[in-house]
C-alpha cells in the first residue's frame, strides 16, 4: 500500500521547522555580537526575548498562510471559534495564561536553585522565555481557551488540519527549550570561574539550543517520512 504524500503538510512544516533554526540562529549571532552575555539577564538590554516573539508568531502565520486553503471545508464549529480568535475574552485569557505559566516557570526555577531574594529579573527574563517557546505559540495560534485545553493534553475539536501540524511541531520545540533550559543548570555550579556561568545564561543559551536540536529532530522526522513514501512510490 503506497503512503499518501501531503505535499502541502511537508512544505508547511519544512518552512515552520526554518523558522525556527533561523529565530536561534539570529539570537545567537546577536548574543555573539554583543559579546558581554550577562545583558542576556535583562528585560530592557537584550534582543533575545523580542526575536524568539517574533520567530514564534511568524511561525503562527505561516499557519494561518498554509490553513488558508482550508477554509471552505471548515465545519460550522471551526468558522466559529475562529471568529472568536481574537475577541477580548479570548485575548483576556491567552493574556491570562501566559502571565500565569509565566509565574509558573519562575517558581520552578527558584526551586531548582535560583536565588529567592535577589536576581528577579533574571529569573523573569527566564521564565518569559520559556513561555514563549513553550505555552505563547498555542495562545497566539489557538486563543486562550484552545491552548488551555492542550495544556491539559486535550485535543480540540475544533482544530483544522493546518493547526494540527503546527500543534505537533511546537511541541518539539517546547520539549527541546524545557530539557535544554535544564541542562543548562548543569554547568552553573561548576568552579570554572567563566562569566557565561552565571545565572540565567547558561539555562537562556541552553533553552535555545534545545529548541534548535528538537527542531532538528522534527526536520529530521519529515525528511524520513518523506524519503520513504518516495521510495515506496518509486518501488510501485
Amino acid at each position: 500500500m503506497v503512503s499518501r504524500f501531503d505535499q502541502q503538510k511537508t512544505k508547511h512544516q519544512l518552512f515552520h521547522v526554518s523558522l525556527s533554526l533561523a529565530t536561534i540562529l539570529i539570537c545567537m549571532t546577536y548574543m555573539q555580537y554583543r559579546r558581554n552575555w550577562a545583558h542576556l539577564g535583562s528585560f530592557w538590554d537584550s534582543l533575545v526575548v523580542p526575536i524568539v516573539f517574533l520567530g514564534e508568531l511568524l511561525k503562527v502565520v505561516l499557519a494561518r498562510f498554509y490553513g488558508r486553503v482550508e477554509d471552505g471545508v471548515l465545519t460550522v464549529k471551526q468558522r466559529q471559534k475562529k471568529a472568536a480568535y481574537f475577541t477580548p475574552r479570548e485575548l483576556l485569557g491567552g493574556f491570562t495564561l501566559q502571565f500565569l505559566c509565566t509565574l509558573l516557570y519562575a517558581f520552578i526555577c527558584i526551586i531548582l536553585g535560583a536565588p529567592v531574594l535577589g536576581n528577579y529579573e533574571q529569573t523573569f527574563v527566564l521564565a518569559l522565555l520559556m513561555t514563549l517557546l513553550t505555552v505563547s505559540p498555542t495562545v497566539f495560534l489557538l486563543g486562550g481557551g484552545g491552548a488551555l485545553q492542550v495544556c491539559f493534553c486535550e485535543k480540540p475539536d475544533f482544530v483544522t488540519k493546518c493547526e494540527d501540524t503546527a500543534l505537533n511541531l511546537f511541541k518539539y520545540n517546547a520539549l527541546g527549550g524545557i530539557l535544554g533550559a535544564w541542562a543548562g543548570s548543569v554547568v552553573a555550579p561548576l568552579d570554572w570561574g567563566r562569566d557565561w556561568q552565571a545565572y540565567p545564561i547558561p539555562n537562556v543559551i541552553g533553552a535555545l539550543l534545545g529548541s534548535a536540536l528538537g527542531n532538528i529532530y522534527a526536520c529530521t522526522h519529515v525528511l524520513y517520512a518523506t524519503a520513504r513514501v518516495y521510495m515506496t512510490k518509486k518501488r510501485t
